[in-house]
Order: structure tokens, then C-alpha cells, then sequence
């Protein structure tokens, strides 16, 4: 559980119920991510991750009123592939890159990895300066939860907060009540991925004896693991519904000029239905690490036909 400054891979279509042509465009936009994020950092296509590419997709359909798709032959795929490019786009890809380096950086001080510690001076934003309010108020949100970690916190509350202020931030782009609106729902997606990894690391985390704020925030006391987890799940079902509430009722004040179709799989269908499988003990996570360094395409593309 540890390294708050990570991306998780959680927010992501529920593909089965989506239509081809639907599925193509996000596709489209991860490939947007992918080829931003070679022109910023080529190494840093190698982290691209989901829930990233969902802000692009989200942005963009607020941004703009059409996907104009361009093509580009991909080295991974060994053909071309229609993405799409835009600055939603540049901006999701520079964040990707910046979290990143945040989670590396943290590997390095929890554990002295000195892979994470050369992986972060090469996966590093280079124009930092052009945010340089938003690294800070990230960072201010890293090291308060760092700090609680260190502590063995059980405050599961303040910290899905910090975390939310984190993601807050990230989705901090935008002027006006539009704005404002994609704040709200990103503070509080922020904290619904807290909640969500802590819950889905609990196993993994108590066996290695690893920091997880479930364990100090419910009296874990060493019982069998599937026991503390029926114990506890009315709790995390709360705040995990709590927190979608809030993302939907928010989410239908926006005006959605295009993908709205994608959009609404993700709000309404997809989280829910992740929310319900971790709850029922499945891991929901399509993490990205800095170690798998391929392109996930062609894998995509499998996982989705074998749903139709």
C-alpha cells in the first residue's frame, strides 16, 4: 500500500458493454497518451496508465465538439494506429509523467530502491516549472500522507482527503463552473481509488506485513484475512458508494460535448461494477508498473473480443 503518488489503472471502461465503434475511440485516446508521451519522454510511453487516459478522454469531451483521429505507425503494434492529439491530451500525458516520478521517488525513500531512485531522474517532467504551483501542492498532499504512513495511521478518512486533494489538483485545468465541477469530481474519484487500493492490497499487504490503512483504522488483530474483510466490508461499501454519489450527481451538471456514451459506461456502469467485484474479494486493478515495458494494445484488444 505504500507510495501514494502512484496511478492505479482503476479507472477504466467496462469494455463488455461497450460498442466497437465506443471502444475504438478510447483506444484512440490511449494511443493520444502514448504518442504525447513520446514526444515529452520516449521512455515514459512505458508508464502510461488508465486512469490517465481517462482524464484525456474526460477533458476533451468537455474541450472540444469532435474526435478529428490522426495515424501513425506504432514499433509495438507493427502497424498503423488512429490516436487522437490535442492539449487535454499533452496535459494527461505530462501529469502521467510527473505522478510517476512521485511514486519512484517514494519507492526510493520508503525503500532505498536505488531502481526506483535512477528510474526517477530519467521518467522526470521537464518543463516542472510551467506547473510549478500544482508540483507544489501535490507534493504538500504526498508527504502529509507519507508522514500518516509512517505512523501507521488509521485516519483512512484523512488520508482518502489528502489523496483526493492530490487528484484534485490533477483535475485542476479548467476555468469557470466547468472548473469547479471537474474539481469536485476529481477530489472525490481521488479518494474512491484510496479506498479502493487500500481494500484490494489488504490480503497482499498482510501477509507481507505491509503498511495498510484497513488494518489501524478496523483493530485488524491477526484473524484470518477473508474474516476481517466480511467484518469491515459494510464500512468500505459506505465510503466507496459514498464517494461515487458525489462523482455522478457532479458528473450530470457538466455539459458533455462529445463521448458521452464512453463517459457514462465509466461513471455509472464501471466503477460500480469494479466497487462490487472488490467488495465480493476480486482484484480490479489494471496497474501499470514501471516494469512492464510493453505496449498493452494488443492485449486490450483480446480482453475486449473475448467479452463480445
Amino acid at each position: 500500500m505504500k507510495g501514494r503518488g502512484c496511478i492505479f489503472g482503476y479507472v477504466t471502461p467496462l469494455k463488455s458493454e461497450l460498442k466497437i465503434k465506443e471502444y475504438n475511440v478510447f483506444r484512440g485516446y490511449y494511443c493520444g497518451v502514448c504518442t504525447a508521451l513520446g514526444k515529452l519522454n520516449y521512455l515514459s510511453k512505458y508508464v502510461l496508465n488508465y486512469d490517465l487516459t481517462f482524464l484525456a478522454l474526460f477533458l476533451s469531451s468537455i474541450e472540444y465538439d469532435s474526435n478529428m483521429p490522426k495515424r501513425r505507425f506504432c514499433i509495438y503494434n507493427l502497424g498503423k494506429v488512429s490516436y487522437f492529439e490535442n492539449p487535454c491530451i499533452d496535459y494527461a500525458a505530462e501529469m502521467n509523467i510527473l505522478l510517476t516520478n512521485r511514486k519512484l521517488l517514494d519507492d526510493y525513500n520508503d525503500e532505498r530502491n536505488v531502481f526506483a531512485l535512477v528510474a526517477s531522474k530519467i521518467l522526470r517532467l521537464k518543463n516542472s516549472k510551467d506547473f510549478k504551483e500544482k508540483v507544489e501542492a501535490i507534493d504538500k498532499n504526498l508527504a502529509e500522507i507519507s508522514s500518516l504512513e509512517r505512523e501507521k495511521s488509521g485516519d483512512i478518512d484523512k488520508m482518502s482527503h489528502l489523496f483526493g486533494k492530490v487528484t484534485e489538483e490533477i483535475f485542476n485545468i479548467l476555468d469557470g463552473k466547468s472548473g469547479e465541477i471537474l474539481r469536485f469530481i476529481g477530489y472525490n474519484l481521488g479518494r474512491w481509488i484510496y479506498v479502493v487500493d487500500a481494500f484490494d492490497d489488504l490480503a497482499d499487504d498482510v501477509k507481507k506485513d505491509k503498511y495498510n490503512p484497513m488494518r489501524y483504522a478496523f483493530g485488524y488483530d491477526g484473524e484470518k484475512i477473508d474474516e476481517f474483510r466480511e467484518r469491515i466490508v459494510d464500512n468500505v461499501r459506505f465510503m466507496l458508494y459514498s464517494y461515487l454519489e458525489n462523482i455522478t450527481k457532479a458528473y450530470e451538471l457538466l455539459d458533455i460535448k462529445k463521448n458521452k456514451g464512453i463517459l457514462d459506461n465509466i461513471i455509472y456502469v464501471s466503477l460500480a461494477d469494479k466497487t462490487e467485484r472488490l467488495l465480493e474479494g476480486e482484484s480490479v486493478s489494471e496497474k501499470r508498473s514501471v516494469r512492464g515495458a510493453r505496449c498493452r494494445q494488443e492485449r486490450i484488444d483480446r480482453r475486449y473480443k473475448e467479452s463480445i
